[in-house]
């Protein structure tokens, strides 16, 4: 706890390490906040404290609830129009009156990035959508989340917030789970790609990671990857564009490489 407690609390903005040699000249972004590192480390950190929306980053942690909940894989759940009008009619894989489990939701939710899975699966939940929030907000201050703040289970209202350092914390943690890492790579669900370039791409060492955008939260990704048994997050929250987003993402995995090759 002592040693999470310290990581959370470390110097905001610019370029941090701790415990490793600074090697690499600190990445050229487009986004406004950054963050790369674990639970030992943090690597960079580019006005990493401030809480932003996050957009659809916000379904690793509504996965979250319904894992940590243990709720039966294997219930089929109907979808109905309340999920339709709360997932803001947006488009979805999931047609009014269809039947899912509730495990193949989650794959849309996290593969598809589909609002109405998010929907289905807080409203299904025991109690609603009361109880959900009420869940989602004991996880993340059971671990020292305090950046975090949710409107909604998709990420499409912009009262959902998340400073990149916890989102990084948070994406570490996900990433020991063996769900999540199955999940990361998963190329496809349904008749719909994994949104996630990376997911896609067998150089990278994906073991978590989600996209997001929203017009308050611009474009988003948290990841996390494996550099030779080491796992670190890395962050990029309101970059301009999709092309930009995935440029910076890059910059973050050549500068995590190049430090973690630096002599000790």
């Amino acid at each position: 706890m002592r040693g999470r407690r310290s990581f959370l609390l470390g110097a905001a903005g610019g370029l941090l390490t701790a415990g490793l040699p600074v090697f690499a000249m600190a990445p050229r972004l487009s986004a406004r906040h950054a963050y790369v590192g674990n639970l030992n480390d943090t690597l960079l950190a580019m006005d990493a404290d401030v809480a932003v929306p996050i957009a659809s980053v916000s379904k690793l942690i509504t996965a979250w609830v319904v894992l940590s909940a243990e709720l039966p894989m294997d219930e089929k759940i109907r979808v109905t129009d309340a999920d339709m009008a709360f997932s803001k009619h947006t488009a979805s894989q999931l047609p009014v009156g269809s039947i899912w489990r509730r495990e193949q939701l989650l794959e849309y939710l996290l593969v598809a990035s589909d609002n109405r899975a998010a929907a289905v699966l807080a409203r299904s939940y025991p109690g609603g959508w009361p109880e959900f929030q009420y869940s989602m907000r004991a996880l993340i201050t059971q671990m020292q989340l305090f950046s975090f703040d949710f409107g909604d289970s998709s990420g499409l209202s912009s009262l959902n917030k998340a400073s990149a350092r916890d989102l990084g914390v948070l994406l570490v943690s996900l990433s020991l789970t063996p769900w999540f890492q199955k999940l990361g790579r998963k190329s496809s669900v349904g008749a719909k790609m994994n949104v996630n370039r990376f997911a896609h791409d067998p150089s990278v060492g994906l073991v978590a990671g989600k996209t997001g955008f929203t017009s308050a939260a611009g474009y988003c990704l948290a990841m996390a990857e494996d550099f030779g048994g080491q796992i670190f997050a890395m962050v990029v929250l309101n970059a301009p564009d999709r092309e930009a987003r995935a440029r910076d993402m890059n910059e973050l995995r050549r500068f995590t490489r190049q430090q973690l090759a630096a002599p000790r």
